[in-house]
């Protein structure tokens, strides 16, 4: 054990210290509804001389985008960072390039005080260290995959709070939360509240030694996040800022130990910048889909579909004077369970009768109350749906409808960036074009695209503006079957079949890949270029068959301009190529371009002939 857990007098204390008269440091859960309604009512109650929210300090000029009216959530805040490092004199440097999200939605106890600071015209800021800093600190590896600013794995690892869900029959941490925090949200005051918070967050930092924390640059983030809550308060004491009180809006994690940091303040940490190369940020659309966590996101609430409609319904009963927490998740519960049978129904042909439907609200009341809690939290609603909807084996018969149920307490929202952001204009022309081609952009629902590439003009356009963004690195379509006249694979289809998913991720590639351009055809044509530098200095492979690709794919791409280049890199390469096969193998391909002049649009490439006798 790393601590000792404090007492039920220490913790009440805590709690009451961080709802102070000059400062209230509220402790989140990341997209928890509970929390968001608790800090709503408290901002009502208590009017704030400033706002400051943990976030890299570097987003604080994104928030007029993030509270613009027309902004719609969920949205994030995309950040990366790209580091260049020397090992030594005899390596040249290598690029390690990190990126994160920070999402929002509408029950973000984040942006909950965001709004509330906009429409009151209170100062609000972020106040972590910025995103490249973080990189420094932490001893984890580079990782191409964007991460979360929000990680709550603290709370996942904690063997106090595994041992308190087994106690109360719960099977993990969100049950737990869900059975401790959600369900009783509106019948709690702020101190009872805070003070459950301390309890819960105490528990999962004593899992967790200094040195540990150290190493993953939470004390670092801590001591930013105690400096800047110092600067604020030392202005608020100056006359600079209102009567009201500072407000502070952390994750729990952070929030339990900074009253102590304040009272004992540690140095502000300094943090080199030397390594980093390059670093921005931007608003980008969110979907709801990738903010599950059951979908590899690893922070805050999960299905936050199910949340959203919570949050919803407590602010439609709130306007009516109704809190009533119960009678909210019975009702959601209701509509869920109708939502999910309604899709099996219609779009999957399973006979669901009302017996059924009636049966599965019921067994959803009574698992509720079985397990000791006024209103169902989401297992029950999938303990039932489980019940009553399948017939027979769960994990065989049971797979579409747990996965349709599942789908439907994710959702697939997407969010809409306001007018005016700083929105790259790659993005703009990817939107552009991907609608004019009447791809499906709006939501995150799968899709397939079926392109006539032979005997249709716009369905070349649409293949090119696919295989384009491939070569971007920008994650939108796959290609399933047809004609792959790079590799000389498929050639006997007419038609290429792509499915697409349009998703966070796309919009984020297309925000790093705006360094090749402003446009697709310009970004491509750029990155496409790079790449033949690179095959003409002897960087990439220069034999025959690679060059001859570099033909097709300029084809496939519809980058004709570059033809005379790359010809004239062909010539070269057939010339000095002395392996037989490489040779052969660069003459069928060709062989394959000359034949498939119409989808490839290769009909006037005049050398191509006789080069290739």
């Amino acid at each position: 054990m790393t601590s000792i857990l404090p007492t039920s007098q220490a913790i009440r204390a805590l709690g009451a210290q961080m709802l102070g008269r000059e400062l209230i440091v509220f402790p989140v859960r990341h997209h928890s509804p509970a929390c968001a309604w608790q800090l709503q009512r408290l901002l009502a109650e208590v009017r704030p001389s400033a706002v400051l929210v943990e976030g890299p300090r570097g987003f604080t000029p994104l928030i007029p985008l993030l509270v613009h009216p027309e902004a719609r959530m969920p949205l994030a805040v995309y950040t990366y960072a790209v580091f260049k490092e020397k090992k030594n004199d005899a390596e040249e440097k290598q690029e390690d390039r990190r990126a994160a999200y920070y999402p929002f939605c509408d029950h973000s106890p984040e942006l909950v005080v965001l709004r509330f600071a906009n429409d009151n015209g209170i100062a609000a800021r972020f106040i972590d260290l910025d995103f490249a800093e973080q990189c420094q600190l932490e001893s984890a590896e580079g990782d191409d995959e964007a991460q979360s600013l929000l990680d709550e794995r603290h709370y996942r690892r904690s063997r106090y709070l595994q041992e308190l869900a087994r106690q109360l029959g719960c099977r993990d941490h969100e049950e737990l939360w869900e059975h401790l925090f959600e369900v009783p949200a509106m019948a709690r005051d702020a101190a009872a509240f805070v003070a459950d918070m301390a309890a819960y967050c105490h528990l999962a930092r004593s899992d967790y030694s200094a040195e540990e924390l150290k190493a993953e640059g939470t004390l670092q983030r801590e001591a930013e996040m105690a400096w800047h809550i110092r600067q604020a308060l030392a202005q608020r004491q100056a006359g600079e800022l209102g009567d009201g009180p500072v407000v502070a809006v952390v994750g729990g994690f952070h929030a339990v130990v900074l009253p102590a940091l304040l009272a004992e303040p540690p140095a502000r940490p300094s943090v080199s910048r030397k390594g980093v190369g390059d670093e921005s940020s931007a608003l980008i659309r969110y979907g709801f889909e990738r903010l599950d966590r059951l979908n590899g996101y690893s922070s805050g609430m999960t299905s936050p579909a199910w949340q959203q409609r919570l949050w919803a319904q407590m602010q439609k009963y709130a306007k009516a004077g109704i809190f009533d927490s119960p009678r909210i998740r019975r009702e959601s519960a209701l509509a869920f369970l109708f939502d999910i049978a309604f899709e099996l129904r219609e779009k999957h042909g399973l006979a669901l009768p009302m017996p059924a439907m009636a049966a599965a609200y019921e067994q959803a009341l009574r698992l509720c109350a079985l397990r000791q809690r006024p209103a169902p939290v989401r297992a029950d609603v999938l303990d039932a749906i489980v019940s009553c909807f399948v017939k027979g084996e769960a994990d065989s018969d049971g797979a579409l409808v747990l996965g349709v149920a599942r789908r439907a307490f994710s959702g697939r929202d997407m969010g809409r960036v306001p007018p005016g952001a700083s929105t790259p204009p790659l993005v703009k022309d990817f939107e552009y074009r991907a609608r004019r081609q009447r791809l499906k952009i709006d939501d995150s629902q799968p899709r397939r695209a079926v392109l006539d590439i032979y005997r249709r003009p716009e369905h070349r356009v649409t293949s090119r503006l696919f295989h384009g963004l491939m070569l971007l690195g920008v994650p939108l379509g796959v290609r399933t079957a047809g004609p792959d006249f790079v590799n000389g694979v498929g050639l006997d289809r007419l038609q290429e079949h792509w499915e697409y998913t349009h998703s966070a991720a796309t919009e984020a590639a297309l925000v790093e890949a705006s360094v090749y351009g402003v446009t697709v055809p310009l970004a491509v044509a750029n990155r496409f270029a790079a790449r033949l530098d690179r095959f003409e200095s002897g960087a990439e492979a220069s034999d025959a068959k690679a060059a001859a690709a570099l033909l097709a794919q300029s084809c496939v791409l519809g980058l004709h301009d570059h033809l005379p280049r790359i010809m004239s890199a062909l010539r070269r390469a057939v010339g000095a190529d002395a392996i037989f096969e490489s040779v052969a193998q660069a003459a069928g391909s060709l062989g394959l371009l000359w034949e498939s002049r119409e989808p490839l649009e290769a009909r006037d490439i005049g050398e191509l002939k006789p080069l290739l006798q």
